[in-house]
């Protein structure tokens, strides 16, 4: 018996089957994975804020006192003003705030170049162009001119919806 006869004969269009939906779920599988990987390597990176001990004790809130009646009210926390960026510029941000810690603060534009391309950042002179337009990087006051320091009063935020 050969052909077609055979294939029926040893119920060969149910391995068929089976062995077409197993591989087709194992591709839906690892496309999921893969599609989701950025979010599992951030969470990754965050687990340490999940498990810290003391994590659920409440904290005492400072207590508000009322302002005089011809005294303007004062918010109690500073607003942060929010820069969205693309993510390829979040990363580069990120990469240059690293190494911006190790350097210290307040730093030199050249130097952190000069890092940024042995760390392999791409279009290094690109990015810190923008972050010094939009002033997330800002010249050091005081006596020591021609360095530049990170803006903490500003919060990098993700584009909502980034093009292809």
């Amino acid at each position: 018996m050969y052909g077609l006869q055979a294939i029926n004969a040893a119920n060969g269009w149910a391995v068929t089957i089976a062995g077409v939906s197993i591989v087709f779920t194992g591709l839906l599988v690892l496309a999921a994975v893969m599609g989701n990987m950025e979010r599992f390597l951030a969470l990754w990176d965050r687990k340490g804020e999940f498990f810290r001990p003391g994590k659920g004790k409440l904290e005492a809130q400072p207590v508000r006192q009322a302002a005089a009646p011809g005294e303007p009210i004062k918010p109690a926390v500073a607003e942060t003003a929010a820069v969205a960026l693309a993510s390829e510029q979040i990363e580069a941000a990120n990469a240059f705030q690293l190494i911006t810690n190790r350097l210290g603060e307040p730093f030199s534009l050249p130097q952190l170049l000069e890092k940024a391309a042995v760390h392999g950042i791409s279009h290094p002179h690109r990015h810190l162009e923008s972050f010094l337009k939009l002033r997330l990087i800002v010249e050091s006051e005081g006596d020591q001119p021609g360095l530049y320091q990170w803006r903490k009063d500003v919060r990098i935020v993700g584009t909502e919806a980034e093009v292809s």
